[in-house]
């Protein structure tokens, strides 16, 4: 569809210009480095921090896993999905808001150091340093892989995808060690309206060129043939009972909430209280923009290609151009693979490069500086900070050489693991009762548990959901059973919560 040479030309430029702009902002922030660096006392006003979250939460899966599954899980899928983003503003509202409130007053960088003032447990730290680390590599992995496929599947084999993810791989790592949050915010937010305009201009022209745009004529071949496709559990019976309680909740608390990436956005970026209450509204408009674009692609396959099996599933895009519009129109089709290519990068490296500069921080700052009492001038602590990101980027880059093989699967594995840790949040943001070994037996039961519910074969339905109930249930249990937790931690805590709704919430 495209040649090598072209599909070089769309890959170099645009990584090109991601690193342009990563100097840039390195050099406009040189003289204050370590803030720019990470999170602490960084802002972000309501645009870029809505947009860069919506980029945050979008992987690599809109453009092949998301349509495949749309296509193998039926409408009910769809509906699946959606059902969970009614969850966002509650969440938000009632939790992250008082993390971003805490936050105006304590300057956390990572995840984990909200969860530490409260419970003042180092061993937490390492725990959940060990959790939120290992969920960010799969998600760096996965996505140099997708971005690798894309430059394959765009030039029919022409460029492979070894290649690819090794020219993506580092060149994203020279990116982030420039930039910093401040410049991987602000690229996110150009990055989310390429991939959700790339997601709907395919979709579109699928229609077009597919059934003269008739979205009915469509409907009506998918009923001819896979009427499954309009109910309950669909073509593949993807949406059991268990799914449909299971995957929205996995959705509401693990993606959207306590992956690392997305919580610091949540809970740490926004400018004001009106930017949080902005990102609350906007944001389950803009998922649901997103998914309704990922569905129409499915919907748009299966109307002109039904029969697909497998892997095929997974590749509906590439198909759409090629079987579908590039008989009709090659010019529009190679358009499209361009778009398709350049959504590809987008929605990659804006995910890949967040988690990367997640772990590096995690590193840099919950293992070294805080468990280990690392003593250093800022200069070499940002130093640190930078060769962390550069080894763990190429870990990740290994990893994607040689992925296991269900890759794809680690995506919602780790936000499966992630999901035993709200209970923890929510107990120290309202439970004074609470306590450390409480949070520390909750935390480890609760991955445990999930680990479990893989290891028995119901991860693919309940996802984290029952490590998650074991966590609640542990949290309360030995709260009750252990020593309460000092009067002036507690007091110090809950004062700068107290001070901070005084300041921002109005009578």
């Amino acid at each position: 569809m495209l040649s090598a040479s072209t599909t070089w030309t769309l890959y170099i430029s645009y990584m090109g210009a991601l690193i342009a702009f990563g100097v840039y902002v390195w050099w406009r922030e040189k003289n204050n480095s370590a803030r720019h660096f990470y999170t602490a006392g960084n802002t972000i006003n309501w645009f870029v921090l809505c947009m860069t979250y919506i980029a945050a939460l979008m992987s690599t899966w809109v453009f092949f896993a998301g349509p495949g599954g749309y296509y193998r899980g039926g409408f009910g899928y769809y509906m699946s999905e959606l059902s969970y983003i009614p969850l966002f503003p509650v969440l938000t509202y009632f939790v992250m808001n008082r993390v971003w409130l805490l936050n105006t007053q304590r300057n956390y960088t990572t995840q984990a150091d909200i969860f530490v003032d409260r419970f003042r447990s180092p061993t937490l730290r390492l725990v959940l340093a060990l959790v939120f680390f290992c969920v960010s590599m799969p998600y760096a992995a996965a996505i140099y892989i997708a971005c690798g496929k894309a430059a394959t599947v765009a030039t029919n084999g022409a460029i492979t995808q070894t290649s690819a993810v090794i020219f993506v791989g580092l060149t994203a790592l020279l990116f982030i060690p420039f930039g910093g949050v401040k410049s991987v915010a602000w690229a996110a937010t150009v990055q989310a309206w390429i991939f959700m305009v790339a997601l709907w201009s395919i979709g579109i022209c699928a229609i077009a060129y597919g059934f003269g745009g008739d979205v009915f004529g469509a409907a009506a071949s998918v009923w001819e043939h896979t009427n499954s496709w309009f109910s309950y559990p669909g073509p593949e019976k993807w949406v059991p009972y268990s799914a449909r309680f299971g995957y929205p909740i996995a959705c509401a608390i693990g993606w959207t909430i306590m992956l690392p990436d997305v919580f610091i956005r949540a809970g740490y970026f926004g400018k004001d209280m009106q930017t949080q209450r902005t990102l609350m509204v906007l944001q389950p408009i803009l998922q649901t923009i997103v998914w309704t674009g990922v569905m129409f692609i499915g919907f748009a396959a299966i109307a002109t290609l039904p029969g697909l099996k497998g892997g095929d599933t997974e590749l509906v895009i590439p198909l759409l151009l090629a079987k579908v519009i590039s008989p009709q129109s090659a010019s529009v089709a190679a358009i499209l693979m361009a778009v398709f290519v350049w959504g590809t990068l987008a929605k990659g490296l804006s995910a890949a490069t967040s988690h990367l500069l997640v772990a590096g921080s995690i590193i840099s700052e919950d293992v070294l500086t805080r468990l280990l009492k690392l003593k250093v001038s800022p200069n070499v602590h940002i130093t640190i900070a930078r060769l962390a990101v550069v080894g763990l980027g190429l870990t990740a880059l290994w990893l994607a050489l040689n992925p296991p093989d269900l890759m794809w699967t680690l995506i919602m594995f780790a936000i499966a693991l992630v999901m035993p840790i709200f209970p923890v949040l929510v107990a120290a943001l309202y439970w004074r009762r609470a306590t450390a070994p409480a949070a520390l037996t909750a935390s480890i039961v609760g991955v445990i548990g999930v680990l479990l519910t893989y290891q028995n074969g119901m991860g693919d339905s309940w996802y984290g959901v029952l490590g998650m109930v074991a966590s609640a249930v542990l949290m309360v249990v030995v709260s009750y059973m252990t020593k309460e937790t000092d009067k002036e931690v507690l007091d110090e805590f809950y004062g700068a919560l107290a001070k901070a709704e005084a300041e921002y919430y109005e009578d």
